[in-house]
């Protein structure tokens, strides 16, 4: 009977092997963990390097690739259809970059782990440029042998157009394929981040009543930075803009953070300012029309509201270019905000269109004051791209009424008039009182 006992007793973990084992075993446990969450770290801090090392100034270069060969193109297109040397200034500067940029980039996609995918894109872009230029130098030299006729210079810029759009699909295909790359690699660094994050869970709820500190540590060095990032993600991504991006956590997490801050000040300001001109966008100047209405329903003042279109704004476009147009656009909504107060609110509402909202105004006759004002100043000569442009605004004036009224009366209002001064033969301000 002794002897059974002392065998059973000799096949038994002692209390120091159990100990040894449960504590080896939390021990490995661990270890495990934190080796899994130092890969998962290296491997963030990896994509983080391939992100901020190569895509993202490979990004910046394509785009300025794109950007060259467009101007190219504005300038080759501009000297056919005007014959003025100058605007050869534009097609010789994008041709500058674009050479300046074409090995450098070669080198770099050759450099990445990408080049797979996307040196064929690239490759196939630079073809299409090589098309088109071939064609559009020779299209350049005819133009200054002064021999062609007008026939012979429609077929030109028809064929240039077309050799053009597909250069811009191969360019807008390789951009495409860089962000799809960009987006993924974000992708990782996510996907290893809530890997990390679930290793440290665990290794928590294994170690709970030995190292409650280090729980509270992970709590409040990831688990928290990384939760505050998802919230304020999905915030933005609902539309609020103006949702704080938190910069805690690891560095891994700040970096991304920071991306994110980044990303939502770019959503805002896009969502509202327009992007062309700098004015507030269409979105924002109706909030602020409706906010101005319901502020002066209250004082003895009026809103006064200015409606402009430009004159003949599409025949600039579709002659000079949508560079060119863009430029006419930015100058005269600067020009617009030199003739108001820093208190009056300027937006482009649609492609030509231009809201100003004059608060504090008197009556009608003091808003057709300040619209002569404007349309005097944006009549004045623009200089752009070497070419000296025209332009002039038809404007409709009004004032919200002191019954009260809503901002799509008092606009339609406007737009009423505008159409009048467009009908009195442009370039003029009419006035309809509420």
């Amino acid at each position: 009977m002794v002897i059974a006992v002392a065998s059973s007793s000799a096949r038994r973990l002692s209390l120091r092997t159990l100990i040894f084992c449960v504590v080896g075993a939390i021990t490995l446990v661990f270890v495990a963990t934190i080796a899994a969450s130092i890969a998962g770290r290296l491997s963030v801090s990896r994509a983080v390097d391939t992100l901020g090392d190569r895509l993202i100034p490979i990004r910046s270069q394509t785009y300025e690739l794109s950007r060259a060969y467009v101007d190219q193109e504005t300038g080759q297109r501009a000297f056919l259809l005007t014959g003025n040397p100058v605007a050869l200034e534009l097609y010789e500067a994008g041709a500058a970059t674009a050479d300046r940029l074409v090995g450098t980039l070669h080198r770099e996609l050759a450099d990445t782990p990408y080049a797979n995918e996307l040196l064929p894109l690239y490759e196939q872009e630079l073809d299409a440029a090589a098309v088109w230029k071939s064609q559009a130098a020779p299209q350049i030299t005819a133009i200054r042998g002064g021999s062609i006729t007008r026939a012979q210079l429609d077929q030109m810029v028809l064929d240039a157009k077309t050799l053009f759009d597909k250069l811009r699909e191969r360019f807008r295909a390789l951009n495409i394929q860089i962000d799809v790359l960009i987006g993924a690699e974000i992708g990782h660094i996510r996907s290893v981040l809530r890997t990390a994050n679930n290793s440290q869970y665990v290794a928590a709820a294994l170690l709970a009543a030995s190292i409650l500190g280090c729980i509270i540590t992970v709590r409040l060095k990831l688990t928290q930075p990384v939760s505050q990032l998802v919230r304020s993600v999905r915030a933005v991504a609902d539309g609020h803009y103006d949702q704080p991006i938190g910069r805690g956590g690891p560095r891994e997490i700040a970096e991304i953070s920071a991306a994110v801050d980044d990303m939502r000040n770019r959503l805002r300001e896009a969502a509202q300012f327009d992007s062309v001109t700098g004015l507030v966008n269409r979105a924002e100047t109706m909030a602020r029309f409706g906010t101005a209405l319901q502020t002066h329903r209250s004082t003895s003042a009026r809103l006064g509201v200015l409606y402009c279109d430009i004159d003949h704004f599409k025949q600039v476009n579709d002659t000079l270019g949508h560079a060119v147009g863009d430029a006419v656009l930015s100058t005269i909504a600067a020009r617009m905000r030199e003739c108001v107060h820093l208190e009056d609110t300027v937006g482009r509402i649609g492609g030509d269109e231009l809201l100003i909202l004059l608060p504090g105004i008197s009556g009608t006759d003091e808003v057709i004051e300040i619209g002569e004002r404007i349309r005097r100043r944006a009549a004045e000569p623009i200089h752009q791209f070497g070419l000296t442009i025209h332009t002039t605004l038809s404007i409709g004036a009004t004032s919200s009424s002191p019954a009260g009224e809503d901002a799509p009366a008092v606009t339609a209002r406007a737009d009423a008039a505008m159409y009048r001064a467009k009908q009195a033969g442009r370039n003029t301000v009419v006035g309809i009182d509420p």
